[in-house]
């Protein structure tokens, strides 16, 4: 399979969460012939679903039958992959499906759009930074039990109602009120900050089919915007010379969401994208970065051993003293406990 263009597919026209929810994945789009991968051949839901989708496009479906962990595996790694992706070249940049709004339009323009969305590189050695990860603690400290309540995202948006060309005229934190407030409405919500040309342009996909476009930005107020959606997501401010991803995780009207931030520069100037995941796709992320972490912990549990075996058998040919190995036990002891309360949580009644 080829993953860039299917983990393309995902991103422009099956959305994410509608691959996992009807078990399938777009394969290729070869002219007018779009080929979807399903995993339940007689789900006609999916199928009925998918050709809803394609009907502006103009193509016809074909389905090929594939493996359900053939799918949830390129899945996984689609989640996985802004970290891991290399920066296209100037040749390898992949024509992207064009998308009409599928809501009455005013021009040409803004009937049929190009979703140009930015792929950035970033390697598994660059920046990438998660909200969520735990801050480093000495050798001897106590880690505390209790995780830190999860911030609520306040969003308070004035003109749902407005046309989108009032947008351009508001400053920089109320056109971001406006636009968290229509790509948090439901589904997995995007957001690009594109620079077609000297001023910037932001488009707002729901669930894959693009809602509304935003032109004729200033470049002052866009580089604004983004400045403002880097604080919300605690990225530092200062320009970025390669691209970065954040993640944050927040409640926003009592529901779990994740926010995926990517900037990248562009000819010396900065566009961005904002992913929005919450439900089904949400634990379903979730799910992958546990069994990431297991697999880490894994080898760092099988590394930590090894270390200790060396240490005893060299002591045993040189008894010296040993000055770390207090701290070392305390360490073993906190890891001990959270491994306890961790089988606790998953096997409750067999403890």
């Amino acid at each position: 399979m080829d993953s860039d263009r299917i983990f393309q597919l995902i991103d422009t026209v099956v959305p994410f969460e509608a691959c996992l929810y009807y078990q399938v994945l777009p394969l290729s789009l070869e002219g007018n012939i779009f080929t979807l991968g399903v995993v339940d051949g007689q789900d006609n839901s999916a199928l009925d679903y998918v050709q809803r989708i394609l009907a502006y496009m103009n193509c016809s479906v074909t389905t090929e039958q594939i493996a359900s962990e053939t799918q949830r595996s390129m899945l996984s790694a689609y989640l996985l992959h802004g970290s891991q992706v290399t920066e296209p070249g100037p040749t390898e940049t992949a024509a992207i499906p064009t998308l009409k709004n599928p809501a009455p339009a005013t021009s040409h323009s803004e009937s049929e759009t190009l979703l140009s969305v930015p792929q950035p590189s970033i390697s598994p050695g660059e920046e990438f930074q998660t909200a969520s990860a735990a801050t480093d603690t000495s050798a001897g400290a106590e880690v505390d039990p209790t995780p830190a309540p999860m911030p609520v995202l306040d969003v308070e948006p004035l003109h749902l109602s407005s046309p989108v060309e009032v947008l351009a005229t508001l400053p920089a934190p109320q056109l971001l009120q406006e636009l968290l407030g229509r790509v948090l409405l439901d589904g997995i919500g995007r957001l690009f900050f594109e620079r077609p040309q000297s001023q910037g342009r932001i488009l707002w996909s729901q669930d894959g089919v693009l809602k509304s476009i935003v032109e004729g930005i200033d470049p002052v107020l866009f580089e604004e915007v983004i400045d403002e959606l880097k604080r919300l997501t605690d990225m530092p401010v200062s320009p970025v010379e390669h691209p970065k991803q954040v993640e944050v995780e927040r409640i926003y009207q009592n529901t779990h969401l994740l926010l995926r931030l990517r900037v990248m520069a562009v000819g010396g100037k900065e566009e961005a994208t904002l992913q929005v995941l919450r439900g089904a796709a949400l634990r379903f992320y979730q799910q992958q970065q546990l069994s990431s972490l297991s697999r880490e912990a894994l080898q760092l549990a099988k590394e930590l051993q090894r270390k200790v075996n060396l240490m005893r058998d060299r002591t045993r040919l040189s008894p010296l003293p040993l000055e770390g190995l207090p701290a070392l036990e305390q360490v073993v002891r906190n890891v001990d406990g959270q491994l306890e309360a961790l089988m606790h949580e998953q096997n409750p009644e067999e403890l």
